[in-house]
């Protein structure tokens, strides 16, 4: 009788182990197909990432520009010139030509 006893513990190992050996390669399979999807998604990620860094650097670049315009519109130089063009306006020392009607 014990050695009846043996035989079913050992088959009874053998099952247990084959099943233990099933879920550890699902499991394993779980995993892989999980980090193939998560690299997909971090691919996704960096190229947004490419592309909100060069919308931010585009947009550093027109901050730039309209800090430059917002100098010019303050200068002298362009409130002359707007005085002259729109209001017609003149030193008192320039010369008018006015062309024959």
């Amino acid at each position: 009788m014990a050695v009846k006893k043996k035989k079913q513990l050992s088959v009874g190992n053998r099952l247990g182990m084959y099943l233990i050996t099933v879920i550890v390669m699902v499991m394993l399979v779980g995993l892989l197909v999980q980090s193939q999807s998560l690299r997909v998604q971090n691919a996704e990620y960096e190229e947004q990432k490419a592309e909100l860094e060069q919308e931010l650097q585009d947009e550093e670049v027109r901050a730039e520009d309209i800090d430059d315009l917002a100098g010019y519109l303050s200068s002298d130089e362009y409130i002359e010139k707007l005085a002259r063009e729109k209001l017609g306006l003149v030193y008192e020392d320039d010369v008018i030509y006015r062309a024959a009607e």
